[in-house]
């Protein structure tokens, strides 16, 4: 069974590598996804990114950034910034959902509670990479991210 430290409460800070770019984030994630595609796995150098999945409204940025449009696997699009002195990937936009900003979770000033409780894309996983027992696993990109929403809030309940 996972064990998961607690969801702490916000807001949320984290900067870049050199810290040229702060953000914050002033309400709790809607999600904590690992996706596990290709496009994901070449953007970080690693086996996936972790993303925190959260209304672009509760998020703030300072710093320079550079952005780079990506067409991604499901044909979506996404303008993705990275640090323009460190090159450090940040956040991302994707075009479909201006709603929503994608995190990356290791930008985090504190990420050891960034436990993710999705993943998508797993067909595409790298060998070795454990996934957690309460994960829900995607096939793809899901048509609706309620669905990594739901299972985020099915670990940590609804935040009331």
């Amino acid at each position: 069974m996972t064990v998961r430290p607690p969801l702490p409460p916000p807001p949320y800070e984290g900067a870049c590598l050199c810290g040229a770019v702060r953000w914050r984030l002033n309400a709790r994630p809607l999600a904590v996804n690992a996706c596990h595609c290709t496009d994901c796995k070449k953007t970080t150098g690693a086996t996936n990114v972790l993303m925190l999945i959260a209304k672009n409204e509760d998020f703030s940025s300072i710093g320079e950034t550079d952005t780079y449009r990506k067409r991604a696997d499901s044909g979506r699009e996404s303008d993705i910034h990275r640090c323009a002195k460190c090159g450090c990937r940040m956040f991302h936009h994707n075009l479909a959902s201006q709603a929503l900003v994608f995190i990356a979770a290791g930008t985090l000033d504190d990420p050891s509670w960034a436990i993710p409780t999705s993943h998508i894309w797993v067909e595409k996983i790298s060998p070795g990479v454990v996934m957690q027992d309460d994960a829900i696993q995607v096939v793809g990109q899901p048509a609706d991210r309620k669905v990594l929403m739901d299972a985020f809030t099915k670990v940590y309940g609804d935040g009331t």
